[in-house]
Formats: structure tokens, C-alpha cells, sequence
């Protein structure tokens, strides 16, 4: 039960953080059958016209601004991938590309 809770703050908050930096995107909640504390997330808006990397600093901007530890060092210009984590919420890895992100992460449930 603390597992199907965790995974739920999860989702809403990484849901919060895509429609507030792509706010006409369709975002889907795909299940995962690896583990109960899995999130996996994908969004797209075709009318979204920023670049990867355009797209990615505003993800980022969000993220901290809304207390995420973010750890872009890895990321690369073509593809941006980074991780994101915050207390007592979990974390995983923002993918960005033109009009589409996708996260994937582990629920923290204490």
C-alpha cells in the first residue's frame, strides 16, 4: 500500500512539472511490471516547437525551482537526458526531445 502511494505522489508531481513546461501535452501513465515503486512517463505536444535543448533548460528551470535536485553533467545537446530527484519523492531520468519527454524513475517510499 505505502508502495501504490509513493507511486502516485511520483506520478502527480512528475505530471505537474510536465504540464506546467508543455502545458497542451497529452501525458500517459504507462504501467510497469518491474517493480510497484516504477514510474514511467511520456508526453507529447505536436504543437510544441523548442528545441531539445530549449526544451530541456525549461524542464530544468521547473525542476530546481521547485526544489528537484537536478544533475544535467551528463547530458547531451542532440538527445538531453538528465536525472532528477527529490526528498522523500523519488527520482529518475528526464529524456527530451522536439515536442515529446519522458521520464523514467523509482518511487521512494521510505
Amino acid at each position: 500500500m505505502a508502495e501504490e502511494k509513493a507511486r502516485a505522489e511520483l506520478i502527480s508531481a512528475v505530471k505537474s512539472v510536465i504540464t506546467t513546461v508543455m502545458p497542451g501535452a497529452t501525458v500517459m501513465d504507462l504501467p510497469s511490471v518491474v517493480s510497484p515503486e516504477a514510474v514511467a512517463i511520456t508526453a507529447f505536444d505536436a504543437s510544441d516547437t523548442r528545441a531539445p535543448g530549449e526544451l530541456a533548460d525549461a524542464f530544468i528551470a521547473h525542476l530546481r525551482a521547485d526544489d528537484w535536485v537536478v544533475d544535467d553533467r551528463q547530458r547531451k545537446e542532440a538527445e538531453p537526458t538528465f536525472h532528477a530527484a527529490k526528498s522523500e519523492l523519488g527520482g529518475g531520468a528526464f529524456t527530451v526531445q522536439t515536442a515529446a519527454v519522458s521520464f523514467s524513475g523509482v518511487a521512494d517510499h521510505g
